[in-house]
């Protein structure tokens, strides 16, 4: 219920305005003089780009980031970034991902390097004695689409347990694959004679059944997968979240559970069906500079721009579905973007609540959007001033 003082306040307010005009009236005005402080990284005013702005912006470093690729997921995210940049008068350079665990120390040590597109378990990967370290000064921005695993395996092998002592290709050293197949298979003993090598070798040996089964993660359907052959001999094995929760222990963390569908892959699942899957979780990390250095400074004018992006326009249903405020486990969020997070939260609870009570109350139904804005910030500067002084709100009761 909307007891307290504050709404009848915001009802004296719109209601005072004399005929609902869009002129916002002096005991509005009043109210408004407590301004509430603009944000400490307030987005830049967008204006037409100039020859000298130009010039600016190509003098300016790049951002680097670190990514391995994974077909048209990620092409999409690079680009997401690059136009989030973009509007904001920086730049983003790409450089291809070495491996994933090498990606996470180069973060580390090389201040060439921003930030870098990383499976969150390649944390595990790293030695014990860097690992410590690692997880007190690598931070992530948001979460990014997760990569499901694909493990084509032939027809007589039915569960994860059973490819223990056959032949498993697990892809290129440095791919995200090769790392989780090894973190996984090592935390359930599965003993597996495992080889290494691109796709179209794989396939070719899994038909020729020099391996019997390959692995592999992508985000969206494999192409690949889709166009294998399977003739009823192959399918997608099943690998259930629930039950390697507990054998994985910690390591799980990084996973969700997630399936393929037989209208996905009318191939290798049958129709009608679905096969459970996990999936990896995946971050744009960087690492945590000491606050108030050249480069803590440069991450959270990164951070901002993209934030800004993905709410304005990643989060419309042409968007690639990222959520920003998504939380990966086993990793603390660069505070920057925590902070950016919450003002966000907040100003959404503070709008919905404005618009929630002059929708009860029937109010002000004519007023335009630019009056109805200046209602609301000078409801906004009136809150705050309660906040401030408590006493001045009203009776105790009137605050319950």
């Amino acid at each position: 219920m909307f007891r307290p003082v504050w709404l009848l306040v915001a009802a004296v307010l719109c209601l005072s305005l004399e005929g609902c005009s869009n002129e916002v009236p002096r005991t509005v005005a009043a109210v408004g003089r407590v301004t509430v402080a603009a944000p400490k990284r307030a987005p830049p005013v967008l204006k037409a780009t100039s020859h000298q702005a130009l010039v600016q912006t190509r003098e300016q470093p790049p951002f680097t980031i670190f990514a391995g690729g994974d077909g048209l997921a990620d092409d999409r995210l690079i680009a997401d970034l690059a136009t989030a940049l973009e509007r904001h008068r920086l730049r983003l350079r790409l450089e291809r991902s070495e491996r994933p665990e090498r990606d996470l120390l180069t973060l580390l040590h090389n201040p060439g390097i921003d930030v870098a597109l990383i499976p969150t378990d390649a944390i595990e990967s790293l030695p014990r004695q860097v690992r410590a370290g690692a997880r007190e000064h690598l931070r992530y921005l948001f979460r990014v689409p997760g990569q499901r695993l694909h493990i084509l395996a032939r027809r007589d092998i039915t569960t994860i347990h059973d490819l223990n002592g056959r032949k498993v290709d697990i892809g290129r050293p440095d791919s995200g694959s090769y790392l989780t197949t090894h973190l996984i298979f090592d935390k359930l003993g599965i003993n597996a004679e495992l080889t290494s090598s691109d796709q179209i070798t794989a396939f070719q040996h899994l038909r020729s059944n020099e391996i019997q089964a390959m692995v592999l993660l992508a985000s969206d359907t494999s192409k690949d997968l889709l166009a294998f052959d399977s003739d009823g001999d192959f399918h997608l094995l099943p690998i259930s979240f629930e039950a390697l929760a507990s054998p994985l222990e910690e390591l799980i963390i990084h996973y969700a559970p997630s399936q393929f569908t037989g209208e996905e892959y009318p191939n290798l699942v049958e129709p009608g069906q679905q096969v459970e899957t996990i999936a990896v979780t995946r971050v744009l990390a960087l690492r945590n500079w000491p606050e108030g250095s050249a480069q803590y400074e440069r991450l959270a004018d990164l951070s901002e721009a993209v934030l800004a992006y993905l709410f304005d326009e990643v989060q419309k249903p042409a968007g690639n579905g990222i959520d920003p405020a998504e939380q990966a486990l086993g990793w603390k969020r660069f505070r920057p973007t925590e902070v950016l997070l919450a003002r966000r939260t907040q100003q959404a609870e503070e709008r919905r609540a404005f618009e929630e009570f002059t929708g009860i109350q029937g109010v002000c139904p004519l007023l335009d959007a630019a009056a109805r804005e200046r209602l609301f910030n000078a409801f906004l500067a009136w809150r705050k001033t309660r906040e401030q002084d408590p006493s001045s709100a009203g009776s105790a009761s009137d605050r319950k």
